[in-house]
């Protein structure tokens, strides 16, 4: 009796944990002094990590052993349909709390910039429902320009995050995956 008692504190201790919303902050500025910054928090703020990409000192060649299990899973029968769709279920489950976007664009000719906005406004409309989400579309007549700047929060319930995991991953496609991976990994050791 004792060991489902612990079985089961440990499964809502588990759940406790998962149901902690994670708040993220993301800066990115693509202009001359290009750079990015994302923060993640945990326990509604209260703690804040900065996270920045990795560099490797030195780039490693594949080979083809260790390409193996990836094109193994690219064989796979509806995985980019799976991956697709499991990536629209987690990206519905994030709340935005603010997004600011800035893009200015321009290209060498005036006349062309003016018929590419011609084109890409009436698309671009829709995006400012006066919800948290601020797009701004800049033209550039001057000159050739590409400046783009993101500011944003959200937050996200990793519980939430479960479910979509799980239907992928018992899925049929999931499966296969799966397996192939596993094959591809099996053969390798041999």
């Amino acid at each position: 009796m004792l060991a489902l008692y612990i079985i089961a504190g440990i499964v809502l201790f588990i759940v406790l944990v998962l149901s902690i919303p994670v708040d993220m902050a993301l800066d990115l500025e693509a202009t001359e002094r290009a750079g990015s910054k994302m923060r993640v928090g945990w326990l509604f703020g209260l703690f804040w990590k900065d996270i920045r990409g990795r560099r490797r000192k030195k780039p490693r060649k594949k080979g083809k052993r260790e390409m193996r299990p990836i094109l193994s899973m690219l064989r796979v029968r509806g995985l980019p349909e799976g991956i697709l769709k499991l990536a629209r279920r987690i990206l519905g489950r994030f709340k935005v709390g603010q997004m600011d976007v800035d893009i200015r664009l321009g290209l060498d000719d005036p006349a062309d910039t003016g018929m590419m906005y011609s084109v890409l406004w009436p698309l671009l409309v829709p995006v400012n429902p006066f919800g948290p989400v601020n797009f701004r579309l800049e033209p550039a007549f001057d000159e050739p320009t590409f400046e783009a700047s993101l500011h944003g929060r959200a937050r996200v319930y990793p519980i939430q995050m479960v479910g979509p995991v799980l239907r992928f991953v018992f899925s049929p496609t999931g499966w296969r995956a799966i397996k192939a991976m596993v094959v591809s990994r099996w053969k390798r050791k041999k």
